[in-house]
């Protein structure tokens, strides 16, 4: 019996994934070499990064996400997809919160889904509020949506777990070959 691969686009929560990858494996991973291996013999079709830009006023982040944003340029198929960050004071301190990544990685999650972009998208993120569009998705166009979980039990998504097609649990043996 023949057997097409399928079109497989993969999501990445820039800010979630590079600090589960930190807190759980205390590396940095080469993006590229990990996406071709989570999609094996698929036919991968994008990479979508998602991403808040550090402002200038703090320049030495803001020249290694400078450095960090051409290396991801020269991945092919790599999209990145910029959010923001928003200034808030509490309590007498300065924090950032990231805006609109979650949003734009649900959009073209559904977009994508419309225009039978792909027919396997992986999602890596512990967000559980993915968890409604997932399922939509899932039900309505009939895609499987993979769930990368990265990290302890405490920090992936139930909600993500019981809704996705499938979930990939990434172990020290999967990322011990794309640590750099």
């Amino acid at each position: 019996m023949y057997s097409k691969n399928k079109k497989v686009i993969i999501y990445i929560d820039g800010s979630n994934f590079y600090f589960s990858i930190k807190k759980t494996f205390n590396c940095k991973v080469n993006i590229e070499g990990f996406c071709k291996k989570l999609s094996g013999n698929n036919d991968l079709v994008g990479i979508n990064y998602y991403i808040s830009p550090v402002g200038e006023s703090n320049p030495d982040m803001y020249t290694e996400q400078q450095k960090f944003f051409e290396k991801l340029k020269k991945i092919d198929k790599l999209k990145i997809v910029f959010g923001r960050l928003e200034k808030h004071k509490k309590d007498g301190k300065t924090f950032y919160v990231e805006k609109a990544t979650d949003i734009n990685i649900a959009q073209d999650l559904i977009f994508d889904a419309i225009d039978n972009s792909y027919d396997k998208a992986y999602l890596i993120s512990n967000d559980g509020d993915f968890s409604g569009v997932i399922h939509s998705i899932i039900k309505r166009f009939n895609k499987e949506i993979v769930y990368v979980a990265i990290g302890n039990n405490k920090s992936i998504s139930y909600h993500l777990k019981n809704v996705a097609s499938k979930t990939i649990r990434i172990t020290k043996d999967f990322i011990n070959d794309v640590c750099i």
